[in-house]
């Protein structure tokens, strides 16, 4: 338990009291004595502290935080929400099913011929898989609330760990570092998810992306919840 009103702190976030009077935070003045430039309130000592607006910037839902979380970050997303191991075992099977199909087609209609024929059929072959994979993997799921059709099928979804929707990048990483998670017939992945506190695969992990149930939607109400139970009454950070 660190208390907010230790000597140390307290030369730091009341060094200029004649500003802002008791309850001054320090930094840039942008409102009331004791309001936070980023928008949470510090009271007067002694009085419950509230937590930390951090909003819901740009537009979409999940917290926001610019360069990155503020330090202690815990995440909003309710641990409960990523116990689905089993169905993502059978939505990746699905899913690794599916996303074969076009390949094999191309594969199968490409190599032809003999000599150079068949060298530039099967490249032609092998530049169309991947760019089937990119989609299928990465631009798909970004463009469907984060579901691939194995995801959708089973009410499962992929997120951000910090609540937000999972942007082309991270659903990148994930989809390359399929290599790893399928090692060893996928125990790799499996043994990952099941050793791991959100049940993250090596990509999620890497990533920062958790699979959670689809009905699950993240807001501002999840964050303040999580935070406020970091900050205990009298200015106590847990």
């Amino acid at each position: 338990m660190i208390r907010l009103g230790a000597a140390q702190d307290r030369g730091e976030l009341m060094s200029s009291t004649n500003e802002g009077g008791p309850g001054w935070t320090g930094g840039p003045q942008s409102g009331a004595p004791g309001q936070q430039a980023g928008g949470g309130s510090y009271g007067p000592p002694g009085q419950p502290q509230s937590a930390p607006d951090w909003g819901t910037a740009q537009g979409r839902p999940g917290p926001q935080y610019g360069s990155g979380p503020p330090a202690g970050f815990v995440s909003p997303v309710p641990v409960d929400e990523t116990r689905v191991t089993g169905r993502r075992v059978v939505q990746f099977i699905i899913d690794s099913f599916l996303a074969s199909i076009i390949p094999y087609i191309l594969y199968w209609a490409l190599d032809r011929g003999t000599g150079g024929v068949r060298v530039l059929g099967i490249i032609a072959a092998a530049v169309l898989s991947v760019l089937f994979y990119i989609w299928y993997w990465v631009f798909r799921p970004h463009g469907a609330n984060g579901q691939t059709f194995g995801m959708q099928w089973l009410g499962l979804r992929i997120i951000s760990k910090d609540g937000g929707q999972a942007n082309l990048g991270q659903l990148a990483i994930r989809w390359i570092l399929l290599i790893i998670d399928d090692l060893f017939a996928g125990l790799v992945g499996l043994i990952t998810m099941l050793c791991s506190q959100y049940r993250q695969r090596v990509g999620d992990h890497a990533a920062k992306t958790v699979v959670v149930r689809a009905q699950w939607q993240p807001g501002l109400a999840a964050w303040q919840s999580a935070d406020a139970a970091r900050v205990a009454p009298g200015g106590d950070l847990r």
